[in-house]
């Protein structure tokens, strides 16, 4: 039985260091209590293992066919605490004893791929399966979301799966939130064309009243007249002024302009067999 058991602390001072496997918190157990001491274990236990736990639990009967024991809590390489217990079944036949914790663990991993079945950690039982004490390793896969739970029941000499339990159970799938609808974004209102101010819109009138064209046709007649009598005082002057050069060069009288107020008279016309005086000279 001892060298069985050294020969398994020789196996797992190779590996790396790591939470501590079930094989270790034993051999931690027997440096610290003897090795004859742990020929009474009834069983191991480790909870939340990732895959290994954090701490592993051990319990030994006082004596062999004792009811009475205590239970160690072997944390890494550390004995942490123990307390009383009773302990039920046979102790565990350590000779028989050749798949560690990680080894369990491997089995019932492979048994949960096959039907895909999803777990967070692992917990662990390593207790006496018969009478003769043939260990036993009972493994189980727990799914906190889901709350599903497998069970794997491994033969800790052969490795062989003795028997399962749920692993037909699989994790729901997380509901997909629910895709929001494109709410339609309005199109742009068009830009308001320009309206004129109150001020500058056109007025439109109904027409000019009968005495506002009467007296638009009075104020035309006025501007039409004035028009005229500038333009004949204008003529007349032109006239007065043609009259009086005539006269000092040929000495008529010539009086084409008229009194005022009169038509200019008309220009009386020269005939072709008058014949014509060139005006003289004027004198300074």
């Amino acid at each position: 039985m001892r060298t069985a058991l050294l020969a398994f602390a020789v196996a797992i001072a190779s590996q790396a260091a790591h939470a501590a496997t079930a094989y270790e918190a034993l051999r931690v157990l027997g440096e610290k209590k003897g090795e004859a001491f742990i020929d009474n274990t009834t069983e191991v236990r480790g909870e939340k293992g990732a895959p290994e736990p954090k701490s592993w639990k051990i319990t030994v009967k006082s004596a062999a066919g004792s009811v009475n024991g205590k239970t160690f809590t072997v944390q890494g390489k550390q004995l942490s605490a123990d307390r009383a217990a009773r302990t039920e079944g046979a102790s565990l036949n350590m000779s028989q004893l050749s798949l560690d914790s990680d080894g369990a663990h491997t089995v019932a991993e492979r048994e949960a791929k096959k039907t895909a079945f999803a777990y967070d950690h692992a917990s662990y039982w390593l207790h006496s399966g018969s009478k003769s004490g043939a260990p036993v390793w009972e493994v189980r896969l727990i799914d906190e979301q889901s709350s599903n739970v497998a069970t794997v029941n491994i033969s800790a000499t052969t490795g062989k799966v003795l028997s399962s339990d749920g692993l037909t159970a699989r994790r729901k799938p997380v509901a997909a939130a629910p895709v929001e609808e494109a709410v339609p974004v309005p199109a742009p209102a068009p830009e308001p064309r320009y309206q004129p101010a109150p001020e500058e819109r056109p007025v439109k009138g109904r027409g000019a009243t009968p005495g506002v064209r009467q007296a638009s046709d009075d104020a035309n007649d006025f501007l039409d007249r004035a028009g005229q009598r500038v333009s004949n005082h204008l003529e007349r002057r032109g006239r007065q002024i043609g009259d009086f050069f005539h006269n000092l060069f040929t000495g008529d009288h010539r009086n084409t302009a008229g009194p005022h107020g009169s038509r200019p008279a008309p220009e009386p016309q020269r005939g072709a067999d008058e014949d014509y005086v060139k005006p003289s000279r004027v004198r300074d």
